[in-house]
């Protein structure tokens, strides 16, 4: 398992380096970086809260204790297994103490893991779905431990940053500038904020987007 989890390390480093550099800088609030409570970050699925994550994480002073739960080859990983994860860490980078985990909600008891960060002084991030951050389990394990952030896809202001859209104040009183505003906002009305439906314009991938967060997220919620 030890080997495993350090070429996943590795691995997610690799890829995690220029997702800063290529996305649409979300909105951030000091507090998130400063506090001392366990920060988790939900929302609906494919909203952006990996992307939130690793733009948290470059602001940081300590980025190197990161790891995403989202791979099929963790299929077998334990609430056991932190203990193992914690220790790949160290070896390979020595003593940290700022830990960021995304989809930690794959693992079943991870609350506990994370308590126990919290209890010996860890600044703790986590990103999860809404229907599995929300639980029960949840408020039982880490209450007055969190602060929970809720983030939604691209408002229109993010999406004209997507578009690559400039504006400046006087372009609001320009007739010809407001009907370009005017026909962003209707095409936005029209797709959304989902960020990748809007790089890709693939309806399959919306269709397939729209049965998960009915079929695994809203059917678990009433389940």
């Amino acid at each position: 398992m030890k080997e495993l989890l350090k070429q996943l390390i590795f691995e997610q480093q690799e890829y995690c380096k220029n997702i800063v550099q290529d996305t649409v800088p979300r909105d951030i609030e000091e507090e998130w970086l400063t506090t001392t409570e366990i920060l988790i970050i939900t929302g609906i699925r494919r909203c952006g809260k990996s992307v939130l994550l690793q733009q948290m994480r470059s602001k940081l002073p300590e980025q190197d204790f990161f790891f995403n739960f989202d791979d099929e080859r963790l299929v077998n990983f334990t609430v056991a297994d932190f203990q193992t994860l914690q220790e790949c860490f160290f070896e390979l980078f020595g003593e940290q103490h700022t830990y960021y985990f995304d989809e930690i909600q794959n693992v079943k008891g991870w609350e506990t893991f994370v308590r126990r960060l919290y209890n010996e002084g860890n600044k703790v991030i986590v990103t999860g779905s809404n229907a599995r951050m929300l639980s029960r389990e949840l408020g039982t394990h880490l209450t007055g431990r969190y602060i929970a952030v809720e983030i939604f896809p691209f408002s229109f202001q993010e999406y004209l940053q997507l578009a690559k859209v400039q504006l400046e104040a006087r372009d609001f009183y320009l007739t010809s500038k407001r009907a370009i505003l005017l026909g962003h906002f209707k095409e936005y009305l029209e797709k959304g904020g989902f960020p990748k439906y809007l790089q890709s314009s693939s309806t399959r991938y919306l269709s397939s987007l729209y049965d998960s967060i009915i079929f695994r997220d809203v059917m678990l919620v009433m389940g």
